[in-house]
């Protein structure tokens, strides 16, 4: 039985034009695609957005059975892309700066009490909890986002005095901030970028988080060199990107 493209315009209307090509929606059994065409592109790439739309960019005119083909080729790589962003993007619940609240740190959960005294830190991690001086409390979120982006640059310079032997190519700079949904990226000039929320992760989770930037000193795309690069830095790095993948969203204020 053929299949017919299923657009999200009217029947008998030609789809929408963009800048630079046509979009549609192409169904493949239970997988819905948004097609875009572009006349500037040359080869056919399939995506899985953060959203979970799955996005098939194309050259203008495409043949509509290739397309097909490529989606079936891949089916099971869509799927577990989808699962993945599933759990990745689940919602969390919201942490509540009293006391008794259990905060993440290098994969351990320390339980919160607040403090008294002016000369106090504002926030600090003793004898087994994270202790908040109390004319912090109604700004615990900014304690946290503060507290984990310094003791984060501190394991990362000291990782890296370790590990710079072993580099290629060293990093220019090394920052901490919110990077949303990504751990960690390597920019332009060998600036490195890491996510406070790597702070909060299993040490061994961190070095991986740590090691794929520094592969990308070498190679800025996932080809197989980055990879294979990758590898010799951290022989076990598939075990731990799996873990990343299956319980880093648990991982937050």
């Amino acid at each position: 039985m053929r299949h017919h493209r299923r657009r999200t315009d009217a029947p008998g209307t030609p789809p929408p034009l963009t800048p630079h090509g046509r979009e549609w929606t192409l169904q493949c059994d239970d997988l819905s695609i948004l097609v875009r065409e572009s006349t500037r592109r040359k080869t056919v790439e399939l995506t899985v957005e953060r959203d979970g739309q799955l996005l098939l960019l194309t050259p203008a005119g495409a043949p509509e059975e290739r397309l097909r083909q490529l989606v079936e080729s891949r089916r099971a790589w869509v799927y577990e892309k989808l699962e993945l962003k599933r759990v990745q993007y689940r919602p969390t619940r919201t942490r509540e700066y009293v006391p008794g609240e259990g905060f993440w740190y290098a994969g351990k959960t320390y339980r919160l009490k607040l403090a008294e005294g002016e000369n106090l830190p504002a926030l600090c991690l003793k004898g087994g909890w994270f202790q908040l001086r109390r004319d912090q409390q109604d700004k615990g979120r900014a304690a946290f986002l503060a507290w984990y982006t310094q003791h984060l640059r501190e394991w990362l310079d000291d990782q890296l005095q370790h590990h710079t032997p072993r580099l290629k190519v060293r990093p220019q700079s090394v920052l901490v901030q919110d990077l949303g949904y990504r751990w960690g990226s390597c920019g332009r000039n060998h600036r490195l970028h890491f996510h406070w929320r790597v702070a909060l992760l299993p040490r061994r989770i961190a070095e991986y988080v740590l090691m794929h930037e520094l592969a990308h000193l070498d190679h800025p795309n996932h080809g197989p060199e980055f990879w294979a690069r990758l590898e010799t830095l951290l022989p076990d790095y598939q075990d731990r990107k799996t873990w990343l993948a299956q319980h880093g969203a648990d991982y937050d204020l």
